[in-house]
């Protein structure tokens, strides 16, 4: 498993439209992921519902857990995701 730390940086949070795009990246993939937020939730970045609940909102630090065939790409993939929604 790999992991990585992420501080949500977009002023308006991790929203519909980031969640939904957050959501059809990851349940594009075959390995295991979850985010875990501040306090200890476990969220499936796979369900809009999860990750819109969640309340990754600005300055909140998650953690992004892969596990899987090909881990790390998928990790990296989601965190390019990720700091794209700064801009």
């Amino acid at each position: 498993m790999v992991s990585k730390e992420f501080e949500v940086k977009n002023p308006t949070g991790i929203h519909a439209r980031p969640a939904s795009m957050l959501t059809e990246l990851c349940s594009k993939m075959a390995e295991e992921i979850t985010i875990v937020t501040e306090d200890g939730r476990s969220v499936n970045p796979k369900s809009i519902l999860s990750v819109l609940m969640a309340g990754m909102s600005k300055g909140k630090h998650i953690t992004v857990q892969v596990e899987g065939e090909n881990e790390q790409e998928s990790l990296d993939r989601i965190m390019e995701l990720l700091e794209s929604f700064e801009e």
